[in-house]
């Protein structure tokens, strides 16, 4: 299994099962974390959770497609 879905990904044999991240989203709240640090910085460590999405390819399922 992969993650970040890259290009590659899905031209292996048997193409990968990944892990797809949504980038817009990760660099909007990197940008809000760091406006909050700038804002106040002694507030102490910022946390957040970011949906990721599974993309199920053959290599989880055992199933090539060389014959």
């Amino acid at each position: 299994v992969g993650f970040d879905d890259i290009a590659l990904a899905s031209e292996m044999d048997p193409p990968l099962t990944t892990v797809r991240q949504n980038i817009h989203a990760l660099g909007l709240e990197a940008a809000r974390v760091l406006a909050s640090v700038v804002d106040d910085p002694g507030a102490g460590p910022r946390r957040r959770l970011l949906q990721t999405e599974l993309i199920v390819r053959q290599s989880s399922i055992g199933v090539s497609t060389n014959p």
